[in-house]
């Protein structure tokens, strides 16, 4: 191989790398891309200060009116999610969310969450048992004009139950 075409892999490689790495980022930079994912962690942790807080009230700024839950759960729509965490915070009380992980990118927010509460009332037709516990989540939601507007999740209500003594 002679030295131009040596030379001109070279250059290729550079122009390579540097896409595959993309532009320098400083704060005057800010795309698209980095622009969802600050409104993105943004609304999530506005939803967890909300469900921290027992508080309903910032789900209209949260959610779209034709909110989608996947989970079959709860039906759809914000004013059944509304109902569905008045449920939740009444069966318990003290309930807390702490996120362990969040990946966010384009219109999707994934986070794998440990909520935290005291068996307090019935849960699941276990009689209360005054245990401290903890169920985990894998969520998904859709954003849509910044608000969350469909979400998935799995979480492990076997667990919950072998933890208050249910089975």
């Amino acid at each position: 191989m002679d030295r131009r075409n040596v030379l001109a892999m070279m250059a290729l490689a550079g122009v390579t790398m540097a896409a595959l790495e993309g532009p320098a980022r400083g704060s005057e930079a800010c795309g698209p891309a980095d622009r969802a994912t600050e409104s993105g962690a943004a609304l999530l942790e506005r939803y967890v200060a909300a469900v921290n807080a027992h508080d309903a009230t910032p789900f209209s700024e949260l959610f779209t009116s034709t909110y989608i839950q996947h989970s079959g759960r709860s039906p759809s729509g914000l004013a059944a999610q509304i109902e569905n965490f008045r449920r939740i915070v009444a069966s318990m009380p003290d309930v807390r969310m702490r996120v362990e992980d969040r990946i966010i990118a384009a219109d999707r927010v994934v986070a794998r969450t440990t909520y935290s509460a005291t068996h307090t009332r019935p849960i699941r037709g276990v009689p209360p048992t005054g245990k401290a516990f903890t169920f985990r989540t894998i969520d998904i939601w859709r954003v849509e004009n910044g608000k969350f507007a469909e979400h998935w999740d799995l979480t492990d209500a076997a667990d919950v139950v072998r933890q208050l003594g249910g089975e």
